[in-house]
């Protein structure tokens, strides 16, 4: 993992920590986790912020899935703990292994996670921080939106002026 920004998120911590998700749990967790991966893509979006979602399962080994990866895009996944490690334990392990881990932020109510978030060295949000930081990233990807269509239609004219028919010496050129 190189010199990049990453979030992680304790996936059904912020599920259930959120009004709208937690209605779809449990009997639809494949919707919960589609919409909530729908709304982080903004800041993974706006600021290439590298994003892994973390989850528990009853998976015999741990999992990897690319919900955008559909052009290859492997910045953005899913990581399903194997049934013999929960997904905090999924998360600590990552943290160790990330190289610049003041690049890093976990979201997670879990008190443990936290700690052991800040005993890495990383930052600790909570998932009401995560969306404040959407809504954040969703309006500035709707500026950029603006600004390049702004651009697509602007009327472009020549402002410089420039007599083409004068000789540079003070004549007129034939």
């Amino acid at each position: 993992m190189e010199n990049e920004r990453t979030l992680i998120v304790d996936g059904y911590n912020v599920i259930y920590a959120s009004d709208t998700l937690k209605q779809f749990m449990p009997r639809n967790k494949e919707r919960a986790r589609a919409v909530l991966a729908e709304r982080i893509k903004a800041i993974h979006s706006a600021e290439s912020v590298r994003v892994i979602v973390v989850y528990d399962s009853s998976n015999e080994r741990i999992e990897v899935e690319y919900p955008f990866g559909e052009n290859g895009d492997k910045s953005f996944e899913f990581v399903f703990a194997p049934h013999s490690l929960t997904a905090d334990g999924v998360i600590e392990r990552i943290l160790v292994r990330i190289k610049h881990k003041d690049q890093a932020t976990v979201i997670s109510n879990d008190n443990l996670v936290r700690e052991a978030t800040r005993s890495n060295g990383a930052v600790a949000l909570r998932p009401s921080d995560l969306f404040a930081w959407i809504e954040s990233s969703e309006k500035r990807l709707i500026e950029l939106q603006g600004n390049r269509n702004m651009g697509k239609n602007a009327v472009l004219e020549n402002r410089i002026e420039i007599d083409l028919f004068s000789d540079p010496e003070g004549g007129v050129s034939d």
